[in-house]
């Protein structure tokens, strides 16, 4: 059988459908990609694109994209004429109206090299609602041979009318045992640690959520130092959770946190999912633990907090990282997270 998306890992429904789309030249005019950062949203439009201008597409011994034709390498390598990308300025909280008029009058020019135009619009969650609505006039009424995809990490930003004008596609997150077998099989790191130290790889893939993106980054990027002080900044903070525990000492768990807005959200996700692990275990169910590497471990901890408490907590960390993208003072956001914590 022809191998699909090869560069997208998992998904396999979702690139069997796409590329079937792609050869039968029925691909929706707008498409909506929803996941977490790595989880293959911005490959997954490559992908599309690619098969989409594939010289070698009708060879059956290629895989589809093929990934060797011109166009497919220089698709890859980001030079292409027709494939164009809009994402969130640095330095920027948001993507402006502005910056989607000139992207959306360039929709209407001809194409350069191929039958067909991508326009991927990374970040989508993060355009203002002027932009999203400069964007549905274009969703309305599309250009001929105009592919319009949006890649979010949360649809609930998104306008309703955004929505429901693009086909959603949900990313796959990976269960465990799906991730282990695919990172030892791709990182070498990953495959030397689960021999030598295979706690510390659980730790990390733990730490991923299921993104297989962000397990390889951990595993080739970031130093298993810096993976275990995140782990150490989560657990003092879910440490001072408790009712009895002095203010003092909540206020340093909150005040301890990063500072860099991009690394205090990765640690907020976490700490997310380290109370979520708490939940669980309080609710009594089979639902594996992402977070703690036992649900012993998960339990002696949960112990001196009740249900109700842990699902506040929970919201209030969920409100601190929607203020991260209002722009909100991250000393401000830190203190007020410590304050309504502790008056739950």
């Amino acid at each position: 059988m022809k191998k699909r998306f090869t560069r997208l890992f998992g998904n396999n429904m979702t690139k069997r459908r796409l590329s079937d789309a792609v050869m039968n030249l029925s691909l929706p005019h707008a498409l909506l990609f929803t996941g977490p950062s790595g989880s293959g949203k911005h490959t997954l439009a490559t992908e599309i694109a690619a098969a989409a201008n594939c010289l070698m597409a009708s060879d059956s011994a290629l895989p589809y994209p093929c990934g060797k034709c011109v166009n497919c390498k220089r698709i890859y390598d980001g030079n292409f004429p027709d494939i164009s990308f809009l994402g969130k300025d640095s330095g920027k909280a948001t993507i402006g109206v502005e910056e989607l008029r000139d992207f959306r009058e360039n929709m209407f020019l001809s194409a350069s090299e191929s039958q067909y135009k991508f326009y991927v619009i990374e970040n989508a969650d993060l355009m203002t609602s002027a932009a999203q609505n400069a964007l549905l006039k274009v969703l309305e009424e599309p250009p001929k041979n105009v592919h319009i995809i949006l890649l979010a990490e949360s649809v609930d930003k998104l306008l309703s009318t955004i929505k429901s004008r693009t086909q959603y596609v949900q990313m796959e997150l990976f269960e465990y045992d799906e991730l282990l077998s695919s990172v030892t099989e791709l990182s070498s790191t990953a495959e030397a640690l689960n021999v030598t130290d295979p706690e510390r790889l659980k730790a990390i893939l733990l730490a991923s959520g299921g993104v297989i993106g962000k397990a390889l980054e951990m595993l080739g990027d970031g130093p298993t130092e810096e993976i275990q002080g995140k782990r150490d900044l989560v657990m003092s903070f879910i440490q001072a959770l408790p009712k009895k525990t002095p203010f003092s000492k909540l206020y340093a768990a909150c005040m301890a946190l990063p500072t860099k807005r991009d690394e205090l959200r990765d640690v907020l996700e976490e700490i997310r999912i380290a109370i979520r692990d708490l939940i669980v275990v309080k609710l009594a169910t089979d639902t594996p633990m992402a977070f703690f590497l036992t649900e012993s471990v998960a339990e002696e901890i949960s112990s001196g907090m009740n249900q109700k408490r842990l699902i506040t907590v929970y919201d209030i960390v969920t409100s601190a990282i929607e203020d991260l993208d209002k722009n909100v003072v991250v000393a401000t956001l830190l203190t007020d997270m410590a304050v309504r914590i502790k008056h739950t």
